[in-house]
C-alpha cells in the first residue's frame, strides 16, 4: 500500500469528546474488543466520518454509530478475525466486523485514496494507503473530513473542518468544483446537510465556491440513479430547514429539474420551518396544485416509497376539498382524514394564508368544537343489509353498504338498531352513483 507524508498534525480532544470516547468504547457493543484485535494485527486505528462530526458539534446527543478507519490491508482483517469477519466491499477496503458476543458489526474500511472518476457517480477503483492525510483529503466536506486517533486519543483535522463546524460554514476539500464533478450526488448531500442547522448558528453560511460549483455541477445529477436521489432528497425535506435548503435549490436551478418548478416560500413551506420528519407535508405543498396523477407522476419519477406517494396524494386531495360548514361535514372529513386531520388542517391554513384558498380560517370554531363520530366501523355489514333488503352480492349492495358508512358517520349514530331504521327510510331500491361515499 502507498504511503504518505507522515503522520498528520494532531490535537487533543475537547473534554466533553474525551467522555463520550470513554463511553462509547466501553460500551457493550464490543468495539473496544474490535479495535484491540486491530491493534494486535498492527493497524493503527481512526473513527472517522458522521460521528466525529457529530460529536464535536456537542449538541447533547451522542452519535452511536462508529465507521472505523484502519491502515492493514482488508484481507488482513479477514483472516485476523476468520468468522467474525464479513467481505461487504473489499474492492474498495470495507469489511464489516464483529466482536465475540455482540450483536451490532462495525464497518472497517482501509485508508485509500480514490481512482478516476468517470461517470459523475463512482470511481474506477481505489489504491489502499497507509496515510490518514491522503484518505481524509478524498472526502468532500470539511466537516466530514476529521478523525480521531484512537491510539493517541487525539482529533485530526487537516482541512479547518472544526473551524468550519464552530462557524456554521460548508466548504469543500479542496476545490469545491472537483469534490462536485467525482460524484455529482454530492451537490444534493450539500443541500441535504444545509436542511439541518448548525450547532452554533442559526443556518449554514455555503462557502462562495462551494455555491458557484453547485449551480455548475447540478446537471450531473441526471445520470444518478433516482433511487438515490430519493435517498438525499427524503432526509432533506425532513430536516428541520427544508424550506431554506430548497430555496437555495430554487435559486440555483436545481429543484426546478429535480423536483417542482416552484419556490418553497411560494408554497408556504416557512411555515413548517423547524419540524423534523415533515417531509411528506412539504410534498404535499409543493405539489399542492397538481391533481392525483400529476402527484404520482412526480413521485413516481423519483422512486419514492409507494407509502410516501399514496400519503402526499392523499393530502393534496384533502387540501382541496371545500371546508365544512356544519358539525356534520366536519365528522365525516375527520372521518376521512383519520390521524392526518391535524396536518391537513395545518396545511389549509398555510395555503389559506397565501391566499390560495378561503374558508378555513373561518371554519375553525365549528372544526374544533366538533369531535369525530363515536364509531368509525361500519356498523351494517353485507349480511345484515342483504337481510334486511335482500340484495344479492354485487355493486348494488357495495354502494348502499357505502352510503350507509357515509349516513353513520354524518349523523354521529352509535347503533346497529338506528342503521336499520334508517335503512327503512332510504330509498334504496334504486341505486344511484352519486350517493356520497367515505
Amino acid at each position: 500500500m502507498a504511503g504518505g507524508e507522515g503522520d498528520a498534525l494532531a490535537s487533543a480532544l475537547p473534554p466533553h469528546a474525551e467522555t463520550w470516547l470513554e463511553e462509547v468504547m466501553a460500551a457493550p457493543d464490543g468495539l473496544r474488543e474490535v479495535v484491540n484485535r486491530l491493534f494486535a494485527l498492527g493497524s493503527r486505528v481512526w473513527l472517522v466520518g458522521g460521528c466525529v462530526r457529530d460529536v464535536l458539534a456537542n449538541r447533547g446527543r451522542a452519535p452511536h454509530d462508529v465507521d472505523l478507519a484502519v491502515d492493514v490491508e482488508p484481507a488482513v482483517m479477514l483472516e485476523g478475525f476468520g468468522a467474525m469477519a464479513i467481505d461487504t466491499g473489499s474492492a474498495f477496503g470495507t469489511v464489516t466486523l464483529k466482536a465475540s458476543g455482540a450483536v451490532e458489526p462495525f464497518q472497517a474500511t482501509t485508508l485509500r485514496i480514490d481512482g478516476t472518476y468517470v461517470d459523475g457517480r463512482r470511481p474506477q477503483g481505489v489504491e489502499l494507503v497507509t496515510d490518514i492525510a491522503l484518505d481524509l483529503a478524498r472526502r468532500d466536506l470539511t466537516i466530514n473530513a476529521m478523525a480521531i486517533d484512537l491510539e493517541t486519543r487525539q482529533l485530526i483535522d487537516l482541512h479547518g473542518g472544526r473551524s468550519d463546524l464552530r462557524g456554521g460554514r460548508l466548504r469543500a476539500v479542496g476545490m469545491a468544483d472537483e469534490r462536485l464533478e467525482e460524484d455529482a450526488l454530492r451537490v444534493l448531500r450539500v443541500y441535504r446537510f444545509a436542511a439541518s442547522p448548525p450547532p452554533h448558528h442559526a443556518t449554514w453560511t455555503v462557502d462562495g465556491p462551494l455555491r458557484s460549483a453547485l449551480r455548475t455541477r447540478a446537471p450531473g445529477l441526471a445520470a444518478i440513479p433516482a433511487e438515490r436521489i430519493w435517498g438525499e432528497l427524503s432526509r432533506l425535506l425532513d430536516a428541520p430547514l427544508a424550506d431554506q435548503a430548497l430555496a437555495m435549490m430554487h435559486e440555483d436551478r436545481v429543484l426546478q429539474d429535480l423536483l417542482v418548478d416552484r419556490h418553497p416560500a411560494g408554497a408556504g413551506l416557512e411555515a413548517l420551518r423547524g419540524g423534523h420528519g415533515l417531509g411528506d407535508e412539504r410534498l404535499a405543498l409543493l405539489l399542492s396544485d397538481h391533481d392525483g396523477p400529476g402527484v404520482d407522476d412526480v413521485l413516481r419519477g423519483l422512486k419514492a416509497p409507494k407509502r410516501v406517494i399514496a400519503r402526499v396524494r392523499k393530502l393534496v386531495a384533502a387540501m382541496r376539498t371545500t371546508p365544512p360548514t356544519t358539525p356534520q361535514a366536519v365528522r365525516v372529513l375527520r372521518h376521512r382524514w383519520g390521524d392526518d386531520t391535524d396536518v391537513v388542517l395545518r396545511l389549509v391554513n398555510v395555503l389559506e394564508g397565501l391566499g390560495a384558498v378561503q374558508g378555513w380560517f373561518a371554519a375553525a370554531s365549528l372544526i374544533e368544537a366538533t369531535p369525530p363520530a363515536r364509531v368509525n366501523g361500519a356498523l351494517l355489514d353485507g349480511h345484515a343489509i342483504m337481510e334486511a333488503t335482500g340484495l344479492a352480492h354485487g355493486q348494488a349492495l357495495g354502494r348502499l353498504k357505502d352510503w350507509l358508512h357515509y349516513l353513520q358517520v354524518e349523523r354521529d349514530l352509535t347503533t346497529k338498531e338506528s342503521m336499520l331504521n334508517l335503512l327503512c327510510r332510504l330509498p334504496w331500491e334504486q341505486p344511484d352513483v352519486t350517493w356520497p361515499r367515505l
